[in-house]
């Protein structure tokens, strides 16, 4: 005797899935990041690594460091730079505002041991080593002395709206 809560037969249906490893994986063909990486100017020098199509580091005499790596799949370039291990001596026969002058300068800085990143998507860009190039040299080796709040890597061609030129929100 059956119960009013049994299910009735049913015929199995195959299910034809590929697994997750086995699905078409979307990937950007970015050149080797050895050529598209920028030359910095002495007293930076490029180390040597394992994979010099997929990361490149650079190193400072003052123990700073430029660290470039192609994501999986070609779709971003991640970028950073780590502080070295001193800040500038404050000056001991200075006043007191040249003093406060050189803490402050000293606290806008990167501190040392500290990494700054920032992301170059590979999609977006229409010249990458060109935008690669300026996002090191304008947004990350001056983020050693100021440390900006947030680092734009747009790379459209369209310009940007001017506050000064919109006109009043609504």
């Amino acid at each position: 005797m059956t119960g009013t809560f049994d299910r009735p037969g049913t015929t199995p249906v195959v299910r034809r899935r590929r697994p997750a490893f086995a699905a078409p994986r979307d990937e950007i063909d970015v050149p080797p990041l050895h050529q598209i990486a920028p030359s910095l100017d002495p007293p930076w020098h490029k180390e040597n690594t394992d994979t010099p199509d997929r990361k490149t580091l650079y190193h400072h005499p003052d123990g700073h460091s430029v660290g470039l790596r192609i994501q999986s799949r070609g779709f971003a370039i991640q970028t950073w730079i780590t502080a070295g291990p001193d800040l500038p001596p404050i000056p001991d026969g200075a006043t007191a505002t040249e003093q406060a002058e050189a803490q402050a300068a000293r606290d806008a800085r990167l501190q040392p041991g500290r990494t700054w990143h920032a992301v170059l998507t590979t999609r977006t860009s229409t010249a990458l080593a060109a935008d690669l190039n300026t996002l090191v040299r304008d947004h990350l080796i001056p983020a050693l002395t100021t440390k900006p709040k947030h680092v734009d890597t747009t790379t459209t061609d369209e310009p940007q709206p001017d506050a000064a030129t919109e006109g009043p929100l609504t």
